[in-house]
């Protein structure tokens, strides 16, 4: 009976989700910044909810605005995060539809480093009892099926994706998703990105004058020798002459 009451909680809460979309950059630390559009459908707008994530650890707000249109709210938010583990913290969710999720990043075998995020909506439970029928009845019967759109940029070459191939642009190192809500029902989606870390500027930088100086170097070295063998050559012909009667 309480999971129940908890199960009309959550669906009524799925059905105010109408849309989300999402773009974020990555930066090589960790860090990084977002905007994201969240169209809700309620009778009131949060924006306490809004202050209260922009005070947590690591998780800086840029600008929020907070509009309606009709029976939806719109929230326009923007903001940067100090690390992966702080975004990770915010967890924000409304219900069961955690469409903030979150973050793995981790080194492969390769040397590559794989980043992961993890989204989900419904119930997670491996159990499937009538209260699970009850969710897949009401879920068909839904006419809206909201999309959850993520656009990210990283901050290396892109290796691999599992994005389709024409949302992914290697020359930007942007990827893009979109999952239809109707078909994550009971279900969680992975957003996953393989990418191949490059010599930092800095080590370019300081490769390109290690060899500016060694051409110098070598063109020094042979300036050197070249005089050397014209002085060799005077001194022979002088020698050369002076041995004549």
């Amino acid at each position: 009976m309480k999971r129940t009451a908890l199960l009309l909680i959550t669906l009524l809460a799925l059905a105010g989700c109408v849309e989300y979309d999402e773009e974020m950059w990555l930066n090589p630390d960790g860090s990084g910044k977002a905007t994201l559009r969240l169209v809700h459908r309620s009778n009131y707008e949060n924006t306490r909810e809004i202050m209260a994530k922009a005070e947590l650890p690591g998780i800086h707000l840029i600008e929020s605005q907070v509009s309606r249109s009709g029976r939806n709210v719109i929230y326009k938010i923007s903001y940067r995060f100090d690390s992966i583990e702080a975004f990770n913290n915010v967890n924000d969710r409304i219900g069961e539809a955690d469409f903030w999720g979150k973050f793995t990043l981790n080194q492969t075998d390769e040397g590559n480093m794989l980043l992961k995020r993890r989204i989900s909506l419904g119930s997670q439970e491996e159990e499937y009892d009538s209260e699970d029928i009850l969710e897949g009845i009401y879920s068909r019967q839904q006419t809206e099926h909201p999309h959850w759109n993520y656009k990210l940029h990283v901050p290396w070459r892109i290796v691999a994706a599992n994005a389709l191939a024409e949302n992914i642009d290697y020359g930007k190192k942007t990827i893009s998703w979109s999952f239809d809500t109707m078909q994550m029902w009971n279900k969680y989606e992975v957003m996953s990105v393989e990418m191949k870390k490059g010599l930092p500027w800095v080590a370019f930088l300081l490769g390109t004058v290690v060899l500016v100086l060694l051409g110098m170097f070598v063109n020094w070295l042979i300036r050197i020798s070249r005089r050397s063998h014209l002085k060799d050559s005077i001194k022979h012909q002088e020698e050369k002459q002076e041995q004549q009667p």
